[in-house]
Order: C-alpha cells, then sequence, then structure tokens
C-alpha cells in the first residue's frame, strides 16, 4: 500500500503540466460549483420565504374562496372575522394572525382615465410591517396611518369624503404619473359585483425591489372592507409562526380546531404558485450540481486517459512484475484524488471568496426581468447569494467525486493492459 502511495505521487510530479491541467480543471469545477450553489440557494431560498410571508405561512379561507381563488371572489368572505382570529391567535405557535383583502382597481389621478390597472392590498398595518417591511420601503413619503377615515367614509356615506392615506407601489405610481400629494381614484367593485370607486390620497410611494410588489396599492383593510362593501370580514385571515417550519404544526392545530371547521386551511408550499415550485427548485439545483460534476469530470478523464497512454510500458512491466489489476485501479485513482485534493481546496476557497464577497454582499441586479414575474412570486431584482461554511465541505467532496468519476474509466483501462501489449507498444 505505501508503494502504491510512492507511485502515485512520482506519477503525479512527473509530468507537473498534465497535473496542473488536471487540478486547474477541478479547481475551476469547484469553484463554480461553490457559486452555483450559493447563488440557487439565496435566490431560491429568498423567492421562497419572501413570497411564504406574502402569501401568510398559514391560511384561512372559506371552501368557495380556495376554489375560485384566480378570481378574487370578493363575494366568498369570512363575514365575521372577530372570533376567527382569536381562536387562530390562541394556537400554539401562532405569533400573529391578520385579515387581508385584495382586488384588482383602475387607478386615475386627476382627470387622467386612462386604463391603468394595478391590485389593491387592504390589510392592518401590522400585517404589511410583518410581511412586507413596507414602512422601512418607502423612499418618497410616508406609511398610511389608521383606518379612521375610511371608517368615517363608510359611516357617512360614500359623499363624506375624508382624506384616505394610501401607499402606491414605484411602477404603478409611475405608470399612472402620480405623486406624493395626489388624489388618486380606485375603481373596483363590491362583493355582489356593483362597480365602486373610492378617492384616496397618496402619501407614500414605496419601492420594495420586487417588480410585482412595486405594482400594488396598499391601503388600510377599512378601505377595502368599505369599497367592497364587507363592512366586518375579508377574504383571508394569514396566520405567522416564528419561522416557516411553524407552518406544519400550526396547521394541523387549526384544521383540528371545531371554531374553525368551516373554513379552508392550507399551507403556503401547498397554494400556487410554491405547491410545484418547490419541487423545480430542487431539481434545478441537483441538475445544475450534475452538470458541472460531469463537465469537469470530463477534463479529469482526457488528463487522465494521456497519463495511462503515456505509461503504457511502465503499466506492462508492473503487471508483469505481480501488480494486480485491483491495484492498478487504485494506483490511478489515488493519483486522480491526489491532485483533485489539491484543486479541490484551491477551488473551494475561491469559490467561497466569490460567493461571499460579491454574491452575497453585493449580489447580481436582474434588471426588468423580474418585472414580467407573476405578483405570486414575490422576486428581488437584485439577487444575493446565501454562502455559508459548510459550502466549503460540499464543494470539496464533490471535488473528490469529480476525480473518481473521471479518473475511474483510465483506471480500469490500464488495469486491463497485458504485459505483452504493453512491451510491443513500447511507450
Amino acid at each position: 500500500m505505501r508503494l502504491l502511495f510512492s507511485l502515485a505521487l512520482r506519477n503525479a510530479l512527473r509530468n507537473t503540466r498534465r497535473s496542473f491541467l488536471t487540478g486547474l480543471t477541478i479547481m475551476l469545477g469547484v469553484a463554480l460549483l461553490t457559486c452555483g450553489i450559493s447563488w440557487t440557494r439565496g435566490a431560491f431560498g429568498g423567492i421562497l420565504e419572501k413570497g411564504a410571508n406574502v402569501m401568510g405561512p398559514v391560511r384561512l379561507v372559506t371552501p368557495e374562496f380556495a376554489k375560485k381563488e384566480q378570481m378574487m371572489p370578493l363575494a366568498e368572505n369570512i363575514v365575521e372575522l372577530e372570533p376567527i382570529l382569536a381562536a387562530a391567535r390562541a394556537t400554539p405557535g401562532v405569533t400573529g394572525a391578520w385579515p387581508r383583502l385584495q382586488m384588482a382597481a383602475t387607478l386615475t389621478v386627476g382627470d387622467d382615465m386612462g386604463e391603468h390597472f394595478a391590485l389593491v392590498q387592504g390589510a392592518p398595518p401590522e400585517w404589511f410591517s410583518r410581511a412586507l417591511d413596507l414602512e422601512h420601503h418607502i423612499p418618497n413619503g410616508r406609511m398610511f396611518a389608521t383606518d379612521d377615515a375610511a371608517a368615517q367614509q363608510c359611516a357617512g356615506g360614500r359623499r363624506s369624503r375624508p382624506p384616505i392615506d394610501a401607499v402606491i407601489g414605484a411602477m404603478a405610481a409611475t405608470e399612472v404619473g402620480a405623486k406624493v400629494g395626489d388624489d388618486l381614484i380606485l375603481g373596483g367593485q363590491t362583493q355582489d359585483g356593483s362597480l365602486s370607486a373610492i378617492k384616496v390620497k397618496v402619501v407614500g410611494i414605496s419601492d420594495l425591489g420586487s417588480g410585482p410588489q412595486n405594482r400594488f396599492v396598499y391601503v388600510s383593510l377599512a378601505t377595502l372592507q368599505c369599497m367592497a362593501d364587507i363592512p366586518t370580514g375579508a377574504t383571508e385571515v394569514l396566520v405567522y409562526g416564528a419561522t416557516l417550519d411553524d407552518a406544519i404544526p400550526i396547521e394541523a392545530a387549526l384544521a383540528a380546531n371545531p371554531a374553525l371547521s368551516k373554513l379552508a386551511v392550507s399551507r403556503w408550499d401547498q397554494r400556487p404558485p410554491f405547491s410545484s415550485i418547490s419541487g423545480i427548485i430542487g431539481a434545478l439545483q441537483s441538475i445544475a450540481a450534475g452538470v458541472i460534476v460531469f463537465i469537469t469530470a470530463l477534463g479529469v478523464l482526457n488528463t487522465m486517459l494521456m497519463s495511462v497512454l503515456e505509461r503504457t510500458a511502465e503499466i506492462g512491466v508492473m503487471r508483469a512484475m505481480g501488480l494486480r489489476r485491483g491495484a492498478t485501479v487504485f494506483l490511478f485513482v489515488i493519483e486522480a484524488i491526489g491532485i483533485a485534493a489539491i484543486g479541490g481546496a484551491v477551488g473551494a476557497i475561491v469559490g467561497s471568496l466569490i460567493s461571499y464577497f460579491i454574491l452575497e454582499l453585493h449580489g447580481i441586479n436582474l434588471g426588468n426581468a423580474v418585472n414580467k414575474l407573476p405578483p405570486g412570486l414575490a422576486v428581488d431584482s437584485v439577487i444575493h447569494g446565501d454562502w455559508e461554511p459548510i459550502m466549503l465541505a460540499q464543494a470539496f467532496g464533490l471535488g473528490l467525486v469529480m476525480a473518481i468519476v473521471g479518473g475511474a474509466l483510465p483506471a480500469i483501462r490500464a488495469s486491463r493492459i497485458e504485459p505483452v501489449e504493453a512491451m510491443r507498444a513500447r511507450r
């Protein structure tokens, strides 16, 4: 065994150019793999976490609303919120539960009757803080204050118009030409399908770093309740735990609660688009890692085959002296692993430095590409990587796998060389 290790070391040092090429191939493969794992982990992890916060880790709706969700049916609402909220908040592990209303609406500023559309979200200010951190993403203006104005307007009739605050996303504001201080007319409908409109004052323009989220208009729950003629209800109740992992036990507890038996309970990963996207993300990460390992292994295969061809006569002599086939395979695999250990270590360090200082700290700006995504996918325009120390070990281990996969075929070929044929080849 000691002799085999010494022979492997000698062979690796005998042709330094070939060994350097093999090590460089593995180094580049491992560095690319480290960056790829970091970036996809940050990108997809951000999409899942942000999307789950916006959609609600666990959601309570009526069964009829769940069936027609794509149409946002306002008529299928939870009529009385207070008992539902009380039951949800009393559930172990729940850190917050808030109602939400959403509807599509036309936007009009001044006399401009252009066809501008947006989704309007209505919820308590606490939900906007918990799910979107909205108050810290308003570079121009401020967060809307309370529900008092909308409540007064509903109580006093549609002709009574105390100012109602609204925050509009940056892209929606640009499209409609709205600025802080402007009056904005939201045209939607009531729960029975009648046309409904309400005037709000733009008090802030938000920039959440996500194209779809920057097309929303954000108002208080009472504003949309007034507009939709749902005075005490909402279409959804969103329930949160301390972490996303808490969604599983919380969902089970809510589903078992008799007070909530008439409502449909679902986790974020059971609802579109995340019901299908989670498995796709895992598959894409595995495919990407497999492609990098395969391509790098091809480079190792090429250089190790050159090594076998150059040492055909030497291998034949060692076989004639009693070197068994298994030992021959071991000799070349150990040589490949030795080179891979150095190249993999360097590649893991280089890839980690790039992942942390470039991908994680600065990120990659996707520009306007995220603006074409559906509203359910709350994707930031700047995607940051997510590097962890464990990635060093993962990338290094995959580097060794690259060496074993790439060195296996040449090693098997070397083990099949017959002494007589090797002497005749004179190589």
